[in-house]
């Protein structure tokens, strides 16, 4: 009843003080936009990203057990480039911890200033991305002789590139241009990669003075590739252990792969991230059924 009424007397009031035409075409622009995600970066405003990476691959009850931690501190700043955005990011600090052996301890890059542009077109779709080569060649100096075949390793420049343009789809392609209302669902799906997304906008969330939304993106895999990945590692520690590995084999896997993302919709900027790949494996052994743990988790803080 109280709502009924405070809109009856807000429609007297509209009555008597009905905006312009002018003023009614914003309004309606305005919630358009809002009703959407648009891509629209906020320019020359500095800000601090930093990702935490661990993954740990497990046969619980076992020796088996490798797993690797990784730090990424970063100094972030769009910028207008002709009719593009280009999105610099400042390495500030990477820890790399592998079986608890530090690789890099994460103060060996304060000096190197080392710095990957990201250009992106006004529908987020990457146009090129620069810098790959020095940074990678940065970042193997910094190394012990020990760790620097790693570090060259994960840290090509063709890594480089293929990953930073890999982040900036996860981030946009599938919200750019979509519903950004609360309850909104939709679907997405890389045949390429045989991946089947669903996304949903469950609530608002605060995010400082800004309206943001928490989603939720749900994976659906082609699960073969993992079976051969995990077939592959179990069966080079059963060689380890005087077994034969061409008799592991994957009979089933429990799968869990969800994003949680905390969104401004008016800009498709981010302001908290978690991505988890949770997949408990059952592999069958020379002497039995193995369980196997395997899982990868991201979260990104950003600090405007």
């Amino acid at each position: 009843m109280k709502s009924f009424v405070r809109l009856a007397l807000l429609g007297v009031l509209l009555t008597a003080c009905e905006p312009s035409n002018l003023e009614k075409q914003s309004n309606t622009a305005a919630d358009a936009k809002a009703a959407t995600f648009v891509y629209a970066p906020t320019l020359d405003r500095p800000h601090q990203e930093r990702m935490r990476r661990s993954e740990e691959f497990s046969i619980p009850g076992s020796s088996l057990r490798n797993s690797e931690e990784w730090v990424m501190e970063w100094s972030v700043v769009v910028h207008r480039e002709t009719n593009l955005f280009k999105r610099s990011l400042t390495l500030l600090g990477l820890k790399i911890n592998v079986n608890g052996a530090e690789t890099l301890r994460g103060d060996e890059v304060k000096a190197s200033n080392v710095t990957i542009d990201v250009l992106t077109d006004k529908d987020s779709n990457v146009v090129d991305v620069r810098g790959t080569e020095q940074f990678s060649n940065a970042l193997v100096a910094l190394g012990s002789p020990e760790a620097q075949p790693f570090i060259r390793r994960v840290f090509s420049p063709e890594r480089l590139k293929a990953l930073a343009i890999e982040r900036s789809v996860e981030l946009h392609s599938d919200f750019v241009g979509r519903p950004a209302q609360p309850g909104s669902t939709w679907m997405a799906n890389d045949a390429s990669m045989g991946t089947t997304r669903q996304i949903r906008v469950l609530a608002e969330a605060p995010c400082g003075a800004q309206r943001c939304v928490q989603a939720r993106r749900e994976y659906e895999v082609d699960r073969s590739a993992i079976y051969a990945e995990v077939a592959q590692r179990v069966g080079a520690f059963v060689k380890s252990q005087g077994g034969d590995p061409s008799q592991v084999s994957v009979t089933g896997m429990d799968l869990k792969l969800e994003d949680t993302l905390v969104i401004d919709p008016a800009t498709t900027e981010y302001y908290a991230a978690q991505f988890l790949e949770d997949m408990a494996i059952h592999v069958k052994g020379p002497n039995g059924e193995l369980p196997v743990k395997y899982t990868i988790k991201r979260q990104i803080e950003y600090r405007y």
